[in-house]
């Protein structure tokens, strides 16, 4: 046996904290369908239980379509698979395992993917725990590990927190792997993104870009990783209003990604929501809204019509059309989004509540006062609930206690 063979680190880089990130091979989705029970992946896990005894070839099928799941965003799924695989590798080589320290990372990934922030701090605590235990204090796991928790505490809107948790994973990576790794590039990525939420522009740019420069020396200028990291600094630079930089990174990100995938692919729909971003930033609203519409339709074909990437791009569509004055047609295009996304992730979520945000912002401009106080009450009860104080959260209870002010 090995740490997952082949599941535990992908062949890519990823973020860290997140992981298996590369598509299941048909064959392998197949052989854990077989296994499970022989039938399709719809099988529930009470099912899968019925199979005989527990092996690691059982965990590695559970993995399997615990992985499908999650790229189909049925999350709920997803998170039943991953954990059946956990609870397999733990009956199998006990607690202390390596196979135990990547299954808690899995299911800290769905717990984040679904908001569920204090269910998925405390399973990467989980997790940095045994890396410690099995791998080492000053391991690559480790670090993974502290990563996993920071991007949690960043998602709650705990900055500081986050940051030193990023630099102690940062610091980790530095010395193990030296500077040309894409592993500390995507620490120092992390720490850039952080710390132009916290405001500082100048000091996220610059690791943005290092964590770039890096990142197309160790893997080539045409990566798709290299992609993933342009779109990235595309939107720094569009936050700081620098469109012209902004639009000239993912512009660039585009042509490669067409290069590379002269069929549809993802990351074009990725690339042209961004880009029509921008050219909503910049009043190109007759522009933005065909390019935006384009990657809906990209994102239809590849990722699935029900995907988290539509429920946001329809958002962005909504946003634009909100712009123009269309209120009416912006409110069908939210309600669209709004329902993908809980679909997704269920009733509570950061970015059901942005959306809800966003409707009542188009309410009130639309006239409807009571009902933009609806939104905006629904959306800071849940970014309160769920401890969210992110720069939209922000927004929204400024925005709610001035309409309130004011009578409604």
């Amino acid at each position: 046996r090995g740490v997952w063979e082949g599941w535990g680190a992908a062949q890519v880089p990823v973020q860290v904290g997140d992981v298996l990130q590369r598509s299941v091979p048909e064959a392998e989705v197949a052989a854990a369908q077989a296994r499970v029970h022989g039938g399709p992946a719809e099988e529930t896990r009470d099912q899968a239980a019925q199979v005989g005894g527990d092996d690691f070839e059982d965990a590695k099928a559970a993995l399997a379509l615990g992985k499908l799941f999650k790229q189909q965003d049925r999350l709920d799924e997803a998170l039943k698979w991953m954990e059946e695989a956990l609870r397999i590798v733990r009956v199998v080589y006990g607690e202390s395992d390596p196979n135990v320290v990547v299954s808690l990372g899995n299911v800290g990934a769905i717990y984040l993917r679904q908001g569920r922030y204090e269910e998925a701090l405390t399973t990467y605590k989980q997790e940095l725990r045994m890396a410690r235990r099995v791998h080492g204090t000053e391991s690559k796991q480790a670090a993974s590990a502290l990563g996993s928790v920071a991007q949690c505490l960043k998602s709650q809107g705990l900055y500081d927190r986050a940051l030193k948790k990023f630099e102690e994973a940062h610091g980790m990576l530095l010395s193990l792997c030296g500077e040309d790794h894409v592993d500390v590039a995507n620490s120092l990525g992390n720490m850039g993104e952080l710390l132009l939420r916290q405001g500082k522009e100048a000091e996220a740019l610059a690791l943005q870009e290092k964590a770039l420069a890096i990142n197309k020396r160790v893997l080539g200028s045409d990566h798709d990783y290299v992609v993933q990291m342009l779109s990235n600094l595309g939107n720094m630079y569009r936050r700081q209003g620098m469109l012209e930089d902004a639009l000239a990174r993912l512009e660039e990100g585009l042509g490669i990604t067409r290069r590379n995938h002269p069929e549809r692919h993802s990351f074009e729909g990725m690339l042209l929501e961004n880009i029509a971003n921008v050219y909503r930033d910049e009043r190109r609203l007759d522009e933005a809204l065909p390019m935006i519409k384009k990657a809906v339709k990209i994102f239809r074909k590849t990722v699935g019509p029900e995907s988290v990437d539509v429920g946001r791009a329809l958002r962005t569509v909504a946003n634009v059309l909100r712009d123009q004055g269309n209120h009416a047609d912006a409110m069908v295009k939210y309600e669209e989004s709004l329902a993908i996304l809980r679909a997704r992730y269920g009733e509570k979520h950061d970015e059901i509540a942005g959306v809800l945000f966003h409707m009542g912002a188009c309410k009130e401009q639309a006239g409807d006062a009571a009902g933009a106080v609806a939104n905006m009450r629904e959306a800071c009860g849940m970014y309160r609930e769920m401890g969210v104080a992110t720069v939209v959260a922000k927004q929204a209870e400024r925005m709610l206690a001035n309409l309130e002010a004011r009578g409604y």
